[in-house]
């Protein structure tokens, strides 16, 4: 059968007409592929968080392909966008930098029929800027941190460095004091020769337990000056807390009678400890010591229990308490509550010796406490035999206290 010129004109308009169609889409196409290759620097602008760069490689990708949509994975695990269950086309690329391959973005269901060549490498060219603009966002997070850590540290330099003026302030005016009743004492003495031999002896007396404390603050900052060095000395031995437990009530006794305090000590149990006793009496001579400081009425006491794992003792006082929010720091070097209590005394360094005795018995501390109502300081020792017992220091060094 042969078709008439009509027929064949019409045909060949219709063809024509495809084909012109078919160019369009392609010139139409590439327009939008140069467009987004000419755009990709203002695309991944600087600045860009992770999540920000990822949401608009997501966008521009399945823009330029005419994919329904992507999702992209990062190498860290974490997940941008979302893709459908069962895609019916698919086309995964790698996000990769000059360090290596970071990522990759996944296309799925292209709208008009699959995805070809020229779209991988296309995706291909957005994915590496995309890499560069990641590079540089995982770059200024790290810097940011970095930062931020370096503020952090700066503000805890700026504590520290407070803490230890007070703490130069304070050991200044601890022992300006009993060097000033001893001066004072003494050159009274001197110049009164006639004074009368009860008077003496009372003020021979002050000076005598003036001295005594002045040995007490120097002996702490010594120990201080050994743990914060590894130089600290102990002689472990295998023996009952009870006895040191008993000398330190004795000690402190008086002073607890002074203020019309009641302190008791209660064994309930009575276990063997790889303990060095002398250590051992330093840290509830200032458990004890404090409980006494900060309790004007009421009662100290002291209880110790035993269980399958460790021994506990407790000291717990009636006195003003501590503020929650100090709770966490008074265990630090310098750190002292009095800068809160104005009219109490002491160095900040007590507790702080307290810890480390503790910690190096294999040990634990902790505290409660409330305002008004009293605190409680609570010692777990380890009830385990320790491999090696003796006298143990982390270096050579004379560890003599002044006495």
């Amino acid at each position: 059968m042969t078709t008439s010129p009509e027929q064949r004109l019409t045909t060949d308009l219709a063809n024509s007409q495809k084909q012109v169609e078919q160019l369009s889409q392609e010139v139409l196409e590439l327009y939008r592929q140069v467009n987004l290759l000419y755009r990709l620097g203002d695309v991944f602008c600087a600045g860009l968080q992770t999540d920000e760069v990822c949401a608009r490689l997501i966008t521009e990708s399945t823009k330029v392909v005419r994919a329904k949509s992507a999702h992209v994975v990062l190498g860290d695990g974490r997940v941008f966008g979302n893709v459908g269950e069962t895609p019916t086309s698919k086309l995964s690329v790698a996000i990769e930098t000059p360090q290596g391959r970071v990522g990759e973005i996944t296309l799925v269901d292209k709208k008009r029929g699959f995805f070809t060549a020229a779209d991988e490498k296309l995706i291909r060219a957005v994915a590496r800027q995309a890499g560069v603009a990641l590079e540089n966002s995982r770059r200024i997070e790290a810097l940011t941190q970095q930062n931020e850590a370096l503020e952090r540290l700066n503000d805890e330099l700026r504590v520290i460095d407070q803490m230890k003026s007070d703490f130069v302030s304070n050991v200044s005016h601890e022992l300006r004091t009993p060097l000033a009743s001893i001066k004072g004492f003494a050159a009274t003495i001197l110049e009164d020769r006639d004074m009368p031999e009860e008077v003496s002896r009372e003020f021979v007396t002050i000076i005598n337990d003036e001295s005594d404390k002045l040995i007490v603050i120097i002996n702490d900052l010594l120990d201080v000056s050994r743990m914060m060095s590894g130089h600290m000395e102990y002689h472990i031995r295998r023996q009952s807390l009870a006895p040191t437990l008993q000398d330190v009530v004795a000690l402190l006794r008086i002073q607890g009678d002074s203020k019309g305090l009641k302190l008791s000590l209660n064994i309930v149990d009575d276990v063997p400890l790889d303990i060095d006793p002398t250590r051992m009496s330093q840290v509830f001579i200032n458990l004890v010591g404090n409980a006494i400081k900060f309790t004007e009425r009421g009662s100290i006491a002291l209880k110790m229990m035993a269980t399958d794992d460790e021994v506990r003792v407790s000291v717990s006082d009636t006195g003003i308490g501590i503020e929650e929010d100090l709770l966490p720091h008074i265990f630090d070097k310098f750190y002292r509550v009095e800068n809160i209590v104005h009219t109490k005394e002491g160095t900040g360094i007590g507790l702080a010796l307290v810890r480390g005795i503790v910690d190096y018995h294999g040990g634990r501390i902790e505290v409660e406490s409330r305002l008004g109502v009293g605190t409680m300081f609570t010692v777990y020792l380890p009830r385990t035999e320790r491999s090696t017992t003796g006298s143990m220091n982390s270096a050579p060094e004379s560890n003599e206290s002044i006495a």
